[in-house]
């Protein structure tokens, strides 16, 4: 989740992105949160804000669904939320060298349900997709998505919100909209991987890393 981090001699934002997102090149994700301009400039003792992203696996020969479900969260029956998460049909079929999002199911945050809230809803409201309610069902042992009771806690698994581009577009926009500041555009350009900030496609999925916990 969202966490907090005190800066020691030798750390440089690179070595942090590689420390917390296993890749150096998101540094940009830490710089734009923090209004860094100059990434080679950070003080020992300067606390930073460090954003959620949803963690990621390159599936191995002979791997499957239920053997990661098993192996990040213990338990393979929840193989529906990585299932759901990433748009897999058939659960039994995971291609070799797939990138899997990896929802964090450890440290989340608590939701109160109130009256008419559903499980797409929520879906929805937290991750962009109604129909990654699942993410939200199974973790919670939820038999029947379409009746949950008011007053009940769930768990809020971790999952980076998306949206799928729309002609009109920009990342400006995308950011003012969702963080209220048009300058994080930056960071979302950095966490998807966009060399040029002003060329995003219609139909390309976006993610958008967390600033604020569950």
């Amino acid at each position: 989740m969202v966490t907090k981090y005190e800066v020691v001699a030798g750390d440089t934002l690179s070595k942090l992105a590689q420390t917390f997102y296993g890749d150096a090149t998101l540094f940009p994700v830490i710089a734009v949160p923090n209004g860094i301009t100059d990434p080679d400039e950070i003080t020992v003792g300067q606390e930073l804000l460090i954003p959620y992203i949803t963690e990621r696996h390159t599936v191995a020969p002979g791997e499957t669904l239920s053997g990661l479900t098993q192996h990040f969260y213990g338990d393979r029956t929840l193989f529906p939320v990585l299932a759901a998460a990433n748009h897999i049909a058939d659960p039994n079929v995971i291609q070799v060298g797939r990138s899997l999002l990896i929802p964090e199911l450890g440290d989340v945050g608590h939701h109160t349900v109130v009256a008419g809230e559903t499980l797409s809803e929520l879906a929805r409201r937290w991750y962009g997709e109604a129909q990654l309610y699942p993410v939200i069902s199974f973790p919670n042992h939820i038999t029947d998505p379409d009746h949950v009771e008011v007053g009940r806690v769930l768990i809020r698994p971790g999952l980076n919100y998306r949206h799928t581009v729309v002609p009109g577009d920009t990342l400006r926009a995308l950011a003012e909209g969702h963080y209220g500041n048009a300058e994080m555009f930056a960071m979302i350009a950095a966490a998807n991987h966009i060399a040029d900030p002003n060329r995003i496609t219609v139909g390309q999925v976006l993610f958008f890393p967390n600033l604020t916990n569950f």
